[in-house]
């Protein structure tokens, strides 16, 4: 009889059978999550965290006027504090971080455009003239014809 209890205590007890671990993920905060948290610490700080939340601003690659909007300060005791030497070198890595995001921002447009002109070229239901002038234009950017001079040179006159 004690064998048949045992049995049943294994068949119903939880801890008998195999644990699973339920995998965790972390979640990175977007921009827009720090930048805002940037802006609450250093809402009623000192004025030696408030720059440093500035600087910290503008590094991320945010011009003086939209940091002093953040965080509600003049530009003018923005540009004060932009003479010192850790806010000029934030400066220039946020410039270098726009330009970086901007030519990304550019070379997706473009390969959208190109898309664009390959699918109209592409499409039997789109005018003639247009599928060649789509073709034209794809030719000329890769730098395979030069469509811009119009050169007509190639055309038979008829007098």
């Amino acid at each position: 009889m004690s064998d048949e209890i045992i049995d049943t205590l294994d068949e119903v007890s939880p801890l008998s059978q195999p644990l699973e671990l339920v995998p965790s993920t972390t979640v990175e905060p977007t921009e827009p999550e720090v930048v805002g948290m940037i802006i609450e610490e250093a809402q009623f700080a000192s004025e030696i965290e408030r720059q440093a939340a500035a600087i910290r601003l503008l590094e991320a690659g945010y011009t003086i006027r939209v940091v002093a909007r953040k965080l509600s300060m003049r530009p003018s005791t923005l540009w004060r504090w932009a003479q010192s030497e850790d806010a000029r070198d934030a400066m220039e890595k946020g410039r270098q971080l726009r330009a970086q995001k901007i030519g990304q921002e550019l070379e997706h447009a473009a390969e959208c455009a190109i898309t664009t002109l390959i699918d109209v070229s592409a499409d039997d239901a789109v005018n003639p003239r247009d599928r060649v002038r789509a073709s034209e234009a794809i030719l000329d950017r890769c730098g395979m014809a030069n469509v811009a001079n119009n050169d007509t040179s190639h055309r038979r006159c008829r007098c």
